[in-house]
């Protein structure tokens, strides 16, 4: 997967950008793309589609020497700056001067303008020993930007299931060169589609890339009402390769399936994991999904250690594919797997006979063993747990409680009871009947 990370890392992206449409034909070489366009311009709910912006110069001069190209690096130039030329002292130059003195060698990501072209100005981002190296004087800028109309690029794949019912994955594409939060995500979510490609699937899955907040904005304003009324839940999914426990926040109104399918797939397949609020993690493209007249139940998953400081490298030069760790980017998958396996899994259970079975009858072998004193067994850790299960079981096949309810409450893996009540299915002790994931419909006005 790292490699996959270095080369979507290697484009200079943007809300509207020269390396989006690569970036594109590379993602269009793992999994087949349908793309949407819109247009330097196009206006929704207050929102624009900026031009296409490039820098062609970027110098700065202090008397008379050059002491910084904004050109060297992709981030050296505020995005979507204006053209300057001009004298400036170091007391009007230094508020346009953006820099971390705890990155001092970090060029950071100005990145607000992409999203409000109107209130566009212009910035310099440098490391902060360059930063340090300056000081009163005379200063000359002479910073050339241009823009011009293009289109913003949002990409959709889809894995078809037997169902038309849609889980949505989502990532953002907008970042350049950008690993964690950016690239690695959207290779996380690759990988995922690759193996759910590999499956007979109950739902149909979807995977949407484009830039934050205005790609999912103008995507689900063109789509059908009927189409997102049928997108029963989704996941926005970044940050996954830092050293954060992974955070999953509930979706909007919480107590939804896919709600409980993270909190018991964090439980058993995440090293350190916290459960959050709705918007209490990074805070990202969920927002839109759940807005009013869509109402997409979503959850975001991330490593975000802190809402307003997520990593040490955020948005930064960086956040590069060598900061992420290997196993970090494979738990997550590992994570976001069985929350699928949960969501296709879980069914009701309904029982076929009355009275209590004696499970440790060859006829049926089902029993659990659990600690006894007087006995010497080589027990799971989480013995006791199925044992206490066992006492409440045959109680739950009701017809009405679920696989996943079951898990929760006894604080077992979703994917191991259900392997173990498939065996009551075969010896025709019980009917799973599937439980599919449900929605509150949306009111559109």
């Amino acid at each position: 997967m790292i490699q996959l990370v270095e080369e979507l890392c290697e484009f200079a992206t943007g809300v509207v950008a020269d390396g989006n449409a690569p970036l594109f034909e590379r993602i269009g070489r793992e999994l087949p793309l349908q793309m949407f366009r819109f247009a330097s311009g196009d206006a929704y709910n207050g929102w624009q589609v900026p031009d296409n912006w490039r820098v062609r110069r970027a110098k700065l001069y202090r008397d008379g020497v050059e002491v910084f190209d904004g050109m060297a690096n992709t981030l050296g130039v505020g995005y979507y700056s204006k053209s300057f030329s001009g004298e400036l002292s170091w007391d009007e130059l230094r508020p346009r001067l953006v820099t971390n003195p705890n990155q001092p060698e970090a060029y950071m990501f100005h990145c607000v303008w992409q999203y409000r072209p109107w209130d566009a100005d212009w910035v310099f981002s440098m490391p902060y020993r360059v930063f340090m190296d300056l000081g009163p004087g005379r200063y000359r800028v002479d910073l050339e930007t241009e823009y011009e109309p293009g289109e913003m690029l949002v990409a959709h794949a889809e894995i078809k299931g037997r169902s038309d019912k849609i889980v949505v994955f989502n990532s953002n594409t907008c970042h350049p060169h950008m690993a964690n939060d950016g690239f690695a995500g959207t290779a996380v979510l690759i990988r995922l589609m690759q193996w759910l490609a590999t499956r007979d699937n109950h739902y149909t899955y979807r995977l949407v890339l484009g830039p934050e907040h205005l790609g999912s904005v103008f995507y689900l304003r063109d789509l059908p009402a009927g189409e997102v009324a049928r997108m029963v839940c989704g996941v926005f999914e970044e940050m996954p390769g830092t050293g954060g426990a992974v955070k999953a926040t509930s979706t909007f109104n919480g107590g939804h399936k896919l709600d409980f399918a993270f909190a018991n797939a964090l439980k058993h397949h995440a090293r350190e994991h916290a459960l959050v609020p709705w918007r209490m993690g990074a805070g990202n493209d969920e927002t839109v999904w759940e807005a009013p007249g869509y109402e997409v139940p979503f959850v975001e998953v991330t490593r975000c250690e802190d809402q307003f400081a997520p990593y040490p490298e955020y948005h930064s030069s960086l956040d590069k594919p060598e900061l992420m760790i290997p196993g970090q980017l494979d738990e997550m998958l590992e994570v976001l797997r069985q929350v699928v396996l949960t969501l296709e899994g879980d069914a009701t259970v309904q029982r076929t006979f009355n009275g209590l079975i004696c499970l440790s009858n060859p006829a049926y072998d089902l029993y659990m063993e659990r600690p006894d004193p007087t006995v010497t067994k080589d027990l799971d850790a989480d013995a006791e747990k199925w044992g206490h299960l066992l006492d409440c079981l045959f109680r739950y096949m009701d017809g009405k409680m679920t696989i996943l309810d079951i898990a929760e409450r006894h604080d077992l893996p979703f994917e191991r009871l259900l392997r173990y009540l498939r065996r009551y299915e075969e010896k025709g002790l019980v009917r799973l009947t599937f439980s599919e994931c449900t929605r509150t419909e949306a009111v559109r006005v």
